[in-house]
């Protein structure tokens, strides 16, 4: 219902609007307070130094970039601020003007990611404590703490011997608050008339114990004098003559708080009025020494410092800003150290002095809020980037618990699994910021039953005041409610009260819940916890090659194109001239041609394809904003992620043992769940040494003609053909230096058959098991200018690769009802209904109500007669709460009725939702009754080719004589501890041997084996083992002398020593 609404906390606020803004005022001001403090104490013997802040630019110069999919493309990545120097050399009064570059700063380019090394990356928002004014108490002790921007606080503390100070932990410096209000032109008349305790004892002793302090103030009046001004830096007040002798150098001279509703958040606290121009003054110096005396004598209460009121989001131009400090002054220091050089070239230094420039890159690569972007499919992408870091602190269970003032704020359910479990959350559905960095939420108001409703946005403050209530939830009448009491929040509360009918705010359910929570049908009939496993689920399934819309959905699959920055939209309203796969062509209405250029088979992080498909035609009339062209997720503008199979909840054969799956052979054959998979293979050309470079041939020795076949005549791969394992994707060799002592040899072969003798080295690449695919892409790089790296050649190989669906795969719906498939079976083998319908996939039965899914049962029994009505179900999730508590059963026996004209076995009188299966192999009927539908269903990117790795032979180590270990290596199989236990659990007592002994480090044992195989020659005891020789080898180097003995086979008793565990 809300979804019109615009979503601007990710997508346009803090990537566009913000980042403007820093550009245009906060950068500025930041860098002219911190080099204003820097040139301060700058004193250069030889050389003048003007700075010109006010033709401070941005150098936009265009660089190479690394990125994979910005191939000989120009790209700037970085910001580079300028600053115009005038030089002037006092020896010889030359003057020489250039430009400083102080920093660089990443873009964003227009989908808001980072690139950094060639790859994407995104912020991670964080929330923060907003600016404003905090009370606390710690044992008798008030304060209240003051945050201003930039991180700055200042602290007025109450002690327990009624001492009140004003205090700056930064700068250390702490003074007496009566005294820094006197010093700042605040009389004792003023405070005991502004005062609300102006009549009190208590002010009027404090105030006479201030005498005290001018005293002291007195004997060190040089550096108190300097730390009240410090303090005062902060403030502006009514005294013009002082504003006048302040100087403007200091750092942080801040006069506006405002920006977090100060105003606002002490009014409704606290009872007492702000003025409307949002500075600091005396006046509010004395309601915070007032509200200290309220919280001494207990008349008010403390709030909630982790209030959602009380939080910022902290975006990336916060961290740049933070880091501007340390870089600037780095760089000023450079320079400096540089002139004060008494024998520097400075024409040679002027043109060297930008090739140092300090960026953050180093910064970026090693915060954890900056990650690798989530590209598997849309809804991950949209998913990470609106990811949201409550705290750091993992020690504190209450931060990771749900407040009633993040109703509406952020996602009741959706949460990172783990150790960040209620640290990580995600925004919900429709959330706006305004101008002060509000969070609000759109909530429906109706003054009159039967009437139009309209919307008002509400922050976290503004919903403490108001009856809060979940759209129509009404409470099941009883002895002790009537129909008309529903659940409210108020003041952080729950209550129940009776419904007016006149008069209600309410806020949709689903508006308190994620994007990826609102892909889930029937979402209020689970359990949280498997909602939430299915959220993740759908993060992280692939696209798919053939798939299609569910039957069943929710109406927010077609948003997610809103809410992507990658599909494309037309800028104009116009016909459609042009339309393929690369290129689309609209005429707008003055004639005027705007050509869009499709991205195709391009390389995500995840290694998925990210290929773009027009959905136009040619002559079609398009509007302003209407997608013109989607990706691999998107079927007719809507996600469509998975395909909707035949599911059969029972048992086959015990292979749905703890939530496996049993498969229909059909489903590869037809390629259900296949996808497409992308490898790029780098290789560069280089010299050697001896500047002999590496050549590329196809007439390489040791190579086959079947290994060659992909060749073409320079020894590259050529595109479009099918590359195989082990097959020569590369043939390029070197030639290494010949030694001397061959040097006679090399001139009697020369005299006999004319050529020389030639060490040449084979460094051709192989394709690597596992990575078979079809080359789509080739690319070569020729640098004419040799690098620091000898590289003259650069080739990059795009191998495209079909998954199809195997053992040990994962398949999930949206309910969170994951299964690995444990078998596949032949369609003939498998149950089937009485009109021929035989499952895609057989699950267990028990998972479900264990887990308690039962929308996955709705689901399961609802599209089964979509499918046969030919039709789609649009479903709310709100659904029983619009039409009350039995609309969903009427529509479930409604719509299985109609079905049943077109099939009775659907719907019976005997048993409502169950069918009767017959066998595939005898064709009897099966006894019993199975629930048989359709459900929609997603292939993981958790694929078993990527994590399973086997051999058959392969290298050793040469210590232990163990096989390898790691996928990289061609290493073996790792029995550990645990999987011993396992094989000990079955009596597998002959496979623990073979593994221990022939398939591990028993060497004597290997060769017998070998004989065995080859010679027929008979099979002996183990042996000792490797490892146990390296033991005791070992134990020697600790000068240990170990001796052993056996047992003599023709005399029991006697023992004599032996040195056969010596090699």
């Amino acid at each position: 219902m809300y979804s019109i609404l615009p979503f601007s906390v990710k997508n346009t606020e803090t990537l566009t609007d913000n980042y403007i803004k820093f550009l245009k005022f906060n950068l500025f001001k930041k860098v002219y307070i911190i080099l204003s403090n820097i040139l301060i104490n700058i004193n250069t013997q030889n050389f003048f130094l003007k700075f010109d802040f006010k033709n401070l630019q941005f150098n936009t110069n265009q660089y190479d970039i690394k990125n994979i999919n910005y191939i000989n493309t120009k790209f700037n990545p970085y910001y580079q601020v300028n600053i115009p120097i005038k030089l002037k050399n006092l020896t010889n009064l030359k003057i020489f003007n250039f430009n400083f570059n102080l920093l660089q700063f990443p873009k964003l380019d227009f989908q808001g990611n980072i690139i950094l090394n060639g790859l994407k990356k995104t912020f991670i928002s964080k929330l923060k404590r907003d600016f404003g004014i905090y009370f606390t108490k710690t044992s008798s002790i008030y304060k209240a703490s003051i945050i201003f921007e930039f991180n700055k606080i200042i602290t007025i503390t109450l002690t327990k011997n009624n001492e009140i100070k004003i205090s700056d932990f930064t700068n250390k410096i702490s003074v007496d608050f009566i005294t820094f209000m006197h010093f700042i032109g605040i009389s004792n008349k003023e405070i005991i008339n502004f005062s609300r305790y102006g009549n009190s004892i208590f002010l009027k002793t404090w105030l006479k114990k201030n005498k005290i302090q001018y005293k002291i103030i007195s004997e060190n009046i040089l550096i108190n004098l300097k730390n009240l001004k410090k303090l005062a830096s902060n403030f502006i007040t009514l005294n013009s003559e002082f504003n006048k002798n302040f100087s403007n150098l200091y750092a942080f001279k801040i006069s506006s708080l405002i920006k977090f509703k100060t105003k606002q958040k002490l009014d409704n606290r606290f009872g007492f009025n702000f003025r409307d121009q949002f500075i600091y003054l005396f006046k509010d110096l004395i309601n915070i020494l007032d509200l200290l005396i309220d919280l001494k004598f207990n008349k008010i209460s403390l709030n909630d410092l982790d209030h959602f009121g009380n939080k910022k989001l902290e975006v990336l131009i916060d961290l740049i800003i933070n880091q501007v400090d340390f870089i600037l002054e780095k760089r000023i220091k450079f320079l400096i150290t540089n002139l004060q050089k008494s024998d520097i070239n400075l024409n040679k230094f002027l043109s060297t002095i930008n090739n140092y420039t300090l960026n953050f890159k180093e910064q970026f690569n090693i915060h954890p809020l900056i990650q690798y972007l989530d590209q598997t499919n849309s809804l991950s992408e949209i998913t990470h980037k609106f990811k949201i870091n409550k705290s750091s602190n993992l020690k504190e269970i209450t931060l990771r618990e749900i407040r009633f003032s993040e109703l509406g704020k952020l996602c009741l359910i959706d949460t990172s699994e783990g150790i960040n479990s209620g640290l990580i959350v995600y925004w919900p559905l429709n959330i706006l910021k305004d101008k002060y960095g509000d969070f609000k939420t759109p909530f429906k108001f109706k003054t009159k039953p039967f009437k139009s409703f309209k919307i008002n946005s509400l922050n976290s403050l503004s919903q403490e005041k108001i009856n809060l209530q979940l759209d129509n939830l009404y409470l099941k009448k009883n002895l002790n409610f009537n129909k008309f009491n529903s659940l409210q929040f108020y003041k952080n509360n729950f209550e129940t009260n009776s419904f007016n009918l006149n008069n209600f705010i309410s806020i949709n359910k689903s508006e308190i819940f994620s994007f990826a929570e609102n892909l889930i049908p029937f979402m209020f009939f689970n359990d949280p916890i498997r909602s939430l496993m299915g959220a993740k689920m759908q993060t992280q399934s692939l696209p798919l090659i053939y798939k299609q819309k569910p039957l069943i959905l929710t109406g927010n699959e077609k948003l997610i194109t809103r809410k992507n920055n990658n599909v494309i939209y037309a800028l104009q309203e116009g016909i459609v001239t042009f339309s393929t796969s690369y290129k689309i062509v609209i005429r707008d209405l003055f004639n005027r041609e705007v050509s869009y250029y499709l991205s195709n088979y391009k390389f995500s992080n995840q290694h998925t394809i990210i290929n773009y498909t027009p959905i136009v035609w040619v002559g079609e009339r398009v509007a302003l904003g209407q997608c013109i062209a989607i990706t691999e997720e998107f079927k007719d503008n809507e996600f469509s992620i998975g395909n909707n199979i035949f599911i059969l909840y029972g048992s086959l054969i015990g292979y749905d043992f703890e939530d496996a799956v049993i498969i229909n052979k059909n489903l590869i054959t037809n390629n259900i769940f296949s996808s497409l998979h992308i490898d790029c293979y780098e290789i560069n050309l280089s010299f050697s040494k001896k500047d002999t470079p590496e050549i590329t041939s196809f007439n390489i020795p040791k190579y086959n003609k079947y290994l060659k076949r992909n060749l073409d005549k320079f020894g590259i791969s050529k595109e479009g053909t099918k590359l195989l394992e082990n097959d020569l994707l590369v043939a390029k060799f070197n030639f290494n230096e010949i030694p001397s002592y061959t040097e006679a040899l090399n001139k009697f072969l020369f005299t006999l058959f004319g050529y020389k003798l030639r060490n040449i080295k084979d460094t051709s690449i192989c394709i690597s098991s596992g990575n078979s695919g079809r080359l789509i892409k080739l690319e070569m790089f020729s640098n004419k200018k040799k690098l620091s790296n000898n590289n003259y050649l650069k080739l990059r190989f795009f191998i495209s690769k079909q998954r199809l669906l195997e053992v040990g795969d994962k398949l999930c719906g949206r309910y969170g009802n994951k299964g690995v498939i444990s078998y596949i079976s032949n369609p003939v083998d498998l149950p089937y209904t009485e009109d021929s319908l035989s499952p895609d996939i057989i699950t267990s039965s028990i998972g479900v109500p264990s887990r308690m899914n039962l929308g996955q049962l709705f689901e399961t029994f609802l599209s089964m007669n979509w499918f046969y009505l030919d039709k789609r179900l649009l479903i709310d999730n709100n659904l029983n709460s619009n039409f009350g508590s039995n609309y969903l059963k009427s529509l479930v026996y409604n719509y299985t009725t109609e079905t049943n004209f077109y099939n009775s076995s659907i719907i019976n009188s005997y048993l409502a939702g169950k069918t009767f299966l017959r066998d595939g192999k005898t064709g009897n009927i099966l006894k019993g009754s199975f629930l048989f539908g359709s459900s929609f269903y997603t292939k993981l990117i958790h694929m078993v080719k990527d994590k399973i790795h086997y051999r058959t032979i392969g290298p050793y180590s040469t210590i232990t004589q163990q096989p390898l270990k790691g996928k990289s290596n061609q290493g073996g199989q790792r029995f550990g501890e645990m999987e011993v236990w396992a094989l000990e659990a079955f009596g597998a007592a002959y496979n623990l041997k073979e593994l221990f002994s022939i398939k591990s480090d028993d060497i004597l044992s290997r060769l017998n084996l070998q004989e065995y195989l080859l010679f027929n020659y008979s099979l002996k005891n183990s042996n000792i083992p490797e490892s146990f020789y390296l033991m005791l080898n070992e134990l020697k180097g600790l000068t240990l002398n170990i001796e052993s003995y056996i047992i003599s086979d023709i005399n029991k008793n006697l023992f004599f020593s032996t040195d056969t565990f010596s090699k």
